[in-house]
């Protein structure tokens, strides 16, 4: 942490300035294959504590693919993520037959961008006004959310592609303090700009199921 994010007060006593806002973006197919290859199982409630330090996620989604065909399999293992404080997003593959390249990517840099721009603060606080709102009231005279400069936030990305390193790229443009997780140290590799942390979740020793 820099001492810029840092205020002293009386006595010596050292304040926060920023308020934390913390996105956590997991990779669904990424983090699969690369436990997989460790012939591992991650425990993701315990992942989420780790790679969140605590803090309440603003936004902490998981991206997978499905079968085209319903499977109860699938669906069992999507409750245990929501379990797991994940908010799940996924998209079907195609029918068999069907040759289609399908990719969570899209949806992961998108989602990277309106974090940086603050929208799902912004989402959240337009529902809560909502949902307290007077019926005989006309909601569509709520005012809109102004966000706060004084917000630090933090995005954590878990297992991308290099699809999404343009995404992260930008977000560190717009003051977001970006991390990448994967398993391996590969932060040296070329092609990634803007990650101002990286974590090799393979050295972890708190994220294994038991």
């Amino acid at each position: 942490m820099g001492r810029e994010e840092f205020q002293l007060l009386k006595d010596g006593v050292i304040k926060r300035k920023a308020k934390r806002k913390v996105g956590l973006f997991i990779d669904g197919l990424g983090l699969d294959r690369a436990t997989r290859r460790l012939d591992k199982k991650v425990d993701l409630s315990r992942l989420v504590a780790g790679l969140t330090s605590g803090i309440q996620p603003e936004v902490a989604r998981y991206y997978t693919l499905i079968p085209n065909e319903d499977d109860a399999r699938q669906f069992s293992f999507l409750d245990a993520v929501e379990r797991a404080g994940l908010e799940v997003v996924v998209k079907r593959l195609p029918p068999k037959g069907v040759k289609r390249q399908v990719s969570m990517d899209v949806h992961i840099a998108t989602d990277l961008i309106a974090f940086g721009y603050g929208q799902f603060e912004k989402v959240q606080e337009e529902e809560a006004k909502v949902a307290n709102a007077n019926p005989a009231d006309n909601v569509s005279k709520i005012s809109p959310v102004k966000t706060e400069r004084s917000i630090k936030r933090m995005a954590n990305v878990v297992c991308p592609t290099r699809e999404v390193s343009y995404a992260i790229y930008m977000c560190n443009q717009f003051g977001v303090e970006t991390s990448l997780s994967d398993f391996g140290l590969y932060g040296t590799s070329t092609g990634w700009r803007g990650v101002d942390r990286w974590v090799d979740l393979s050295t972890s020793e708190t994220i294994w199921r038991d």
